[in-house]
């Protein structure tokens, strides 16, 4: 009798090992291309389906936040499945609209508000992928307010007495080679139209006329096609070929400036109002030596004389709050990020912590994922905004506003969290996106049982999946919903493209002016 306990002891002791050993590696093997993993999702659908849902069921930070808007997903997984099998069946033609049609199904429900799926057709061997966040924001009834938006501050220019910008996006070097007078693409076209009219042209300036009509051919085309990772090389194999020709600002791009790139806009009224816009939260690598080593690893001469505009540029803000502030003749201050998709959230203590006291400041609570059940939840705790380390004013004593529309996501929305702590400060446009878990590499995984599902690109399914859970104040999550202005006001668009009357931009200077 007691050798059978003992033996059934041991079993029991086995199972258990057995158990907790295979969740612990299931749970790793998803941040890595494993095939134990998804070795079923390479020629199934439904494999794709129950890979995607396993992974979610342990990894994700926002379960119980589902539950209450009413997503049952042990249920979900039984409407879904069937539905993933018959893509199975044999001779069933799956093309990539079929399965992203399908996908959109399976996503639909979910809140994150950064979360990217995909899966790889093994039929068509392509990749596609859905974001549950854009079908629930194509629901929304202004969005064609935030869509492609940028400030446009020429219409208010003479109320500035000072105006700086400078933008070091892909897209804003390119646009400014190939539109501005005088340099670049402009330049070549003139000197090709002079060259061209010559009477007596040299062999020197026939040799010239050659290459600058290859240049502008081919810039042309690149031009068309729009930048991309392909075009982007393209047009930095022309920087180098075409250098004899010395054509002012044909500088090649560095491709870091994908992620590193921002248009950053400041003015100062005349009566003390500074304003900051910034297309993304990318300042740090600007401000900081060590995040430009390492965001620009080789940085030519081009790279650093842009890095050195954008220091100069967010300087006179911050200069000119600090000035005006001790003289007591500072009004207040503006900070637009309408459409900032995000960013660093070290970038803080440039921006709005840039206005506060040393210490950081909280704007609402966080967890993570600490073990492989589906509620298994770190307590919750502070989430702060970065506050500036250095001496600086602390502008607690006039109107701040910070400007926010529908396409203001994540660092966005932290930053309009943390207005809502000040007390002279206001949210002002349109409720912001609803993303604000934040992110973090798959190094992460192992202690915080979350991170990316899969490898992008490589395994069958990929899910790109923030690790921490931010909540407001009150605890409650904002996922999918977004944070509410405190004076909601919206973009007429017409007046906007029309006359460049930007009514949420008129609304704070308002509030600054005003208080009201």
């Amino acid at each position: 009798m007691k050798n059978k306990i003992f033996l059934l002891g041991a079993m029991l002791l086995t199972l258990t090992m057995t158990s907790c050993h295979k969740d612990a590696d299931v749970v790793v093997s998803y941040a890595a291309e494993d095939y134990l993993a998804f070795g079923e999702a390479e020629k199934s659908y439904a494999g794709k389906f129950r890979v995607f849902w396993k992974a979610m069921n342990t990894t994700y930070s926002l379960w119980d936040y589902e539950k209450e808007c009413g997503l049952d997903w042990d249920e979900h997984y039984a409407k879904m499945l069937p539905k993933f099998e018959a893509l199975d069946e044999p001779g069933v033609n799956v093309p990539d609209s079929v399965l992203e049609k399908l996908m959109k199904e399976m996503a639909a429900p979910l809140h994150d508000g950064h979360m990217a799926i995909q899966f790889k057709n093994h039929q068509t061997n392509k990749y596609v992928t859905v974001l549950p966040s854009t079908l629930r924001y194509s629901e929304r009834d202004y969005i064609d307010e935030a869509y492609g938006f940028k400030p446009y501050l020429a219409t208010y220019a003479s109320q500035f007495s000072e105006w700086k910008e400078v933008n070091t996006t892909i897209k804003g070097q390119f646009t400014y080679m190939m539109t501005t007078p005088g340099i670049g693409y402009q330049w070549a076209k003139n000197r090709y139209q002079t060259l061209s009219q010559k009477s007596n042209a040299t062999e020197a300036d026939a040799m010239e006329i050659e290459g600058l009509k290859a240049f502008i051919e081919e810039m042309t085309k690149i031009s068309k096609k729009g930048i991309t990772d392909e075009t982007l090389a393209l047009y930095n194999e022309l920087t180098v070929r075409y250098d004899y020709l010395d054509i002012p600002y044909l500088e090649s791009i560095d491709p870091a400036f994908d992620n590193a790139g921002i248009d950053l806009k400041y003015f100062l009224t005349q009566d003390g109002i500074a304003y900051l816009y910034l297309s993304g939260f990318a300042l740090s690598p600007y401000l900081r030596d060590e995040y430009f080593a390492n965001t620009f690893t080789n940085p030519t001469a081009h790279t650093q004389a842009l890095a050195a505009r954008v220091k100069e540029v967010w300087q006179s803000w911050f200069n000119s709050i600090q000035t005006l502030h001790k003289a007591g003749t500072l009004k207040g201050v503006i900070i637009d990020v309408r459409s900032n998709p995000g960013g660093l959230t070290n970038d803080g203590k440039y921006v709005l912590g840039s206005l506060l006291p040393k210490g950081d400041l909280q704007y609402g609570w966080s967890r993570m994922k600490r073990g492989v059940g589906r509620y298994d939840y770190s307590p919750m705790l502070p989430m702060n905004m970065f506050t500036m380390e250095e001496d600086h004013e602390v502008v607690d004593d006039v109107p701040v506003a910070v400007l926010a529309n529908s396409y203001s996501v994540s660092m966005s929305e932290m930053t309009s969290l943390s207005s809502k702590r000040m007390e002279n400060a206001r949210l002002i446009g349109r409720r912001t996106f609803g993303g604000l878990c934040s992110l973090t590499s798959n190094a992460d995984f192992e202690s915080n049982y979350t991170g990316h599902i899969g490898v992008k690109g490589k395994t069958p399914v990929y899910v790109y999946l923030p690790a921490i859970a931010i909540f407001d104040m009150d605890k409650h999550a904002l996922e999918g919903i977004g944070v509410e202005p405190d004076i909601e006001v919206g973009l007429d668009t017409e007046m906007f493209a029309l006359k460049g009357i930007d009514a949420q931009l008129e609304r704070a200077l308002e509030y600054v002016r005003t208080g009201k």
